[in-house]
């Protein structure tokens, strides 16, 4: 299981004004904490620092075991992304890195076999393809592959060779929601960030979401767009607003601290 352990954290924005300082907060393993508070109070930006997305210039965050990050662009793609951009951006790096290398190394031998199939470059090229792939089975890629194939099922009805290559903006925006959140649930991540995860979903969607969060073993820190989210889930809840995060008890947790 994970754990995050935020201890004397600040953030200034580049105009000087401080968002919160001194924030100190110990998520133990299998919690579930909601971040709330004012838009522009600093929510997000605090989630993204836990993350390792924005950097901690004062003050430490530690985290153990992996973290998935589901930011709060999902369900707003327009371009022309597609379903497997957006479930390789939701892996560690080392699996984006190696599908990275997988697609490069393709192309490379593509097009050194068009200029002779069986020439010394197609033949390195060819090598140097199969090394990739190699790499890709190493840092399991295989098994993500059978993870988008049943979160495809799930959530789309059609199996991942018939999906990956979808725009993402062909998807409603409660459809990519729903897939990132099946990808990050059923993953292997051991703390999830989640931004606005029930934004674009419908009253029966936020249920499901509710549920599958409760139900889960990880980690989950979220930050809902709709509060009604709120009251089942948090275990506790962070209150970001007026320079300061006071962090107080949710549903199911009975203790309450302060941080200024």
């Amino acid at each position: 299981m994970g754990y995050i352990d935020v201890a004397g954290v600040a953030h200034t924005l580049p105009d000087g004004r401080r968002l919160f300082q001194d924030v100190s907060l110990r998520v133990g393993e299998g919690a579930k904490v909601a971040f709330v508070g004012p838009s522009g109070a600093g929510k997000t930006a605090l989630l993204r620092m836990i993350a390792g997305d924005l950097p901690v210039r004062e003050g430490t965050i530690a985290r153990s075991g992996g973290v998935g990050f589901m930011r709060q662009s999902v369900g707003m793609s327009f371009d022309q992304t597609t379903l497997e951009e957006l479930a390789l951006g939701l892996l560690t790096p080392a699996l984006r890195a190696a599908a990275g290398l997988v697609e490069w190394a393709e192309a490379v031998m593509r097009t050194a076999e068009r200029r002779g199939k069986f020439s010394p470059a197609a033949t390195k090229a060819q090598r140097a393809y199969l090394d990739a792939v190699a790499g890709w089975g190493e840092v399991g890629g295989y098994e993500a592959e059978v993870l988008f194939d049943a979160v495809s099922l799930a959530v789309l009805h059609k199996p991942w060779e018939k999906a990956k290559d979808i725009p993402v903006r062909a998807l409603s925006g409660g459809e990519q929601k729903r897939f990132a959140l099946e990808l990050l649930l059923r993953g292997a991540d051991e703390v999830l960030l989640l931004d606005e995860p029930d934004n674009f979903l419908t009253v029966p969607e936020r249920r499901w979401l509710e549920i599958r969060i409760n139900e889960s073993p990880k980690t989950v820190l979220f930050v809902p767009r709709h509060g009604e989210l709120l009251a089942p889930v948090a275990g506790r809840v962070v209150e970001v607003g007026a320079g300061s995060v006071r962090v107080r008890a949710g549903g199911t947790d009975d203790q309450s601290t302060r941080s200024r």
